[in-house]
């Protein structure tokens, strides 16, 4: 029996709110401890500073009654940490100042530092209970309300069937990066996909099936990209990818992954498998545009061209490319025919200033090399050295 009541009084004690009492000394916070403890779980420190410990590891901490006057950190100091914090439980915790019943100007100070209410410290119990639960319900009501708005902006940004993000978040994403690839003259890649055959399948098999293709699809897209990279959905069949800081070489890189991460999809419908496969355009600022609208269109006219060209394939600048087609490195690689021609002219010393930068902007078609190749592996941390070794 007496097992059992502790055990309910251990789940009542874990049930209640947490608050943090702040004060030097032992008899208030005693007096405090003794005055709540009936609603809440009472928790103790003895200056700003330990109580500043224990807000960083007690994350469930949900109310701060603290004086002012206190040593290593004061309660004005305390307040100040709190508010500047990077994280909105800190800066949104409810704080309750405990102060002399004339202290008018540490009461002003404490609002201005970001205090939400005060107490004398001849305050009852009563008045004390009375203005921790206001103060504990407007918190939790904007917790539940922050909470309510960042399922609503997920909502109005994510696409409901695949999780991925919509148009409209696509085109704010990026937007930005590429506002920011334009400041630092750096590349930016823009892949339109489409799931190839994918009417025929959604007629034959039902939307069911096409949905869950769908999902698989967006899935395998999105495990295949960096983290800085963005994958939305825009239409029925249709994906789009931002790439930044990504040149044509990676970009060719990145959609040949995509193609082939896609094509290797097991996918099993009505007990047989279903080949699935995509197709790819890609266009690249500066070259191709410089505003999204202009990349956007290059890349889905360069997509349609590698549909009429038998699917399941990319088109990048203005030749379509499959696994087993040759790559004009000329094109892909702006440096490359600036090193042809010094070499041709035996203008090597030229040359030595900028192969540092060549073999970098080779370096991803020799991972495309690798990725497609059985045989002998190039060994692309050896390029990077030796590239490190030339900058020298």
């Amino acid at each position: 029996m007496t097992e059992g009541v502790a055990e309910n009084t251990a789940a009542a004690e874990g049930d209640k709110p947490l608050i943090l009492i702040v004060d030097d000394s032992p008899t208030i916070r005693i007096s405090l401890k003794r005055a709540v403890q009936d609603e809440f779980q009472p928790l103790e420190a003895e200056d700003g500073e330990a109580a500043w410990q224990l807000l960083l590891t007690e994350t469930a901490i949900e109310l701060l009654v603290t004086d002012l006057t206190m040593p290593r950190l004061d309660g004005f100091g305390l307040i100040q940490r709190l508010r500047q914090n990077h994280a909105a439980r800190m800066r949104n915790l409810p704080v309750i100042v405990v102060t002399g019943a004339d202290d008018t100007a540490a009461r002003e100070r404490a609002f201005h530092a970001g205090a939400n209410d005060f107490l004398t410290k001849d305050s009852d119990r009563v008045e004390l209970l009375a203005r921790l639960r206001a103060h504990l319900k407007l918190a939790q009501t904007i917790r539940q309300l922050e909470a309510s708005q960042r399922e609503l902006r997920a909502q109005a940004n994510t696409d409901p069937l695949t999780g991925l993000a919509n148009r409209r978040f696509f085109d704010e994403i990026a937007g930005k990066e590429l506002s920011l690839m334009r400041r630092q003259q750096d590349y930016f890649s823009v892949l339109m996909i489409d799931i190839d055959h994918f009417k025929a399948v959604n007629d034959n098999y039902g939307p069911p099936a096409g949905d869950e293709i769908l999902k698989r699809v967006a899935a395998t897209l999105a495990d295949n990209l960096r983290e800085e990279d963005t994958v939305a959905r825009i239409g029925g069949e249709e994906f789009v990818v931002c790439s930044p800081a990504t040149n044509r070489l990676a970009s060719i890189v990145l959609a040949e992954r995509l193609r082939k991460a896609v094509e290797s999809l097991v996918i099993e419908i009505d007990g047989e498998r279903t080949p699935v496969t995509i197709s790819l355009g890609i266009a690249l600022r500066p070259l191709d545009g410089d505003d999204l609208p202009a990349l956007l269109e290059v890349a889905d006219e360069r997509l349609y061209r590698a549909k009429q060209a038998g699917r399941n394939r990319f088109c990048v600048a203005d030749k379509v490319s499959h696994a087993d087609d040759g790559l004009n490195v000329e094109r892909i690689c702006p440096r490359m025919d600036e090193a042809l021609a010094m070499v041709r002219h035996g203008n090597l010393h030229r040359l030595k200033p900028h192969l540092p930068t060549l073999l970098q902007e080779l370096i991803p078609f020799f991972e495309l090399v690798n990725q497609q190749s059985a045989g002998a592996q190039i060994d692309i941390e050896q390029i990077r050295a030796i590239g490190e070794t030339l900058k020298r």
